[in-house]
């Protein structure tokens, strides 16, 4: 049995301002180093065997917190940063709503029909995540696992493991340094917490 421990990063200063950040290199807010301490300080698995993370630094910085308690080296892989938002980046919702208001209804209501100037689709984002996830969990038998990523891309592997469909992945809450346990045994997955944020309490 494959125990997996995804976790999204730590609160940045954009996720206030609820602006895109796709693969922005936005950094961690105070807030945000503090909640990825706290995880840390309160995480809900004693022994851990790889720590695996997104190589942006919001994700990375959170992983590296992690990293220092159990002693282990961050494995970057690229497959794990967020979406590529393409001419959303760095622009505020409330804006995307003015400037582009058909693709705006379409990604919360109807996310598998979005179609994003220079953007990765939702289909693209979890095809790559989900293969991510596979390969690291082929790589790491009967070990208990760590993957830090984003928002939409926890989303769309958690849609993956529930076999659930992507029109459903905003139904599911991410929060910052949420922490979301399955087990993968006998090629099935079983789901223990989604969205856990206990350790912030």
């Amino acid at each position: 049995m494959t125990k997996i421990i995804l976790v999204r990063h730590g609160l940045t200063l954009w996720n206030s301002e609820r602006k895109i950040q796709g693969h922005s290199n936005v950094e961690l807010a105070p807030e945000g180093i503090a909640q990825a301490e706290l995880l840390a300080k309160n995480f809900p698995l004693e022994n851990i065997s790889a720590i695996y993370s997104s190589d942006l630094k919001r994700a990375k910085v959170t992983a590296e917190t992690l990293a220092k308690k159990f002693n282990l080296p961050v494995q970057f892989e690229k497959n794990l940063r967020e979406a590529n938002w393409g001419d959303w980046e760095g622009k505020k919702l409330s804006d995307i709503e003015k400037i582009d208001p058909v693709n705006y209804e379409r990604f919360f209501r109807n996310p598998e029909e979005v179609q994003i100037k220079n953007a990765e689709t939702f289909a693209q984002l979890q095809e790559r995540a989900f293969s991510a996830v596979k390969k690291i969990i082929a790589a790491h038998p009967d070990e208990n696992i760590i993957i830090v990523a984003h928002g939409a891309i926890n989303r769309t592997i958690i849609c993956s493991i529930l076999e659930i469909p992507l029109k459903k992945m905003w139904a599911i809450s991410q929060f910052n340094t949420a922490v979301n346990i399955f087990r993968f045994e006998d090629g099935f997955f079983t789901v223990e917490l989604i969205n856990g944020t206990s350790h912030l309490l």
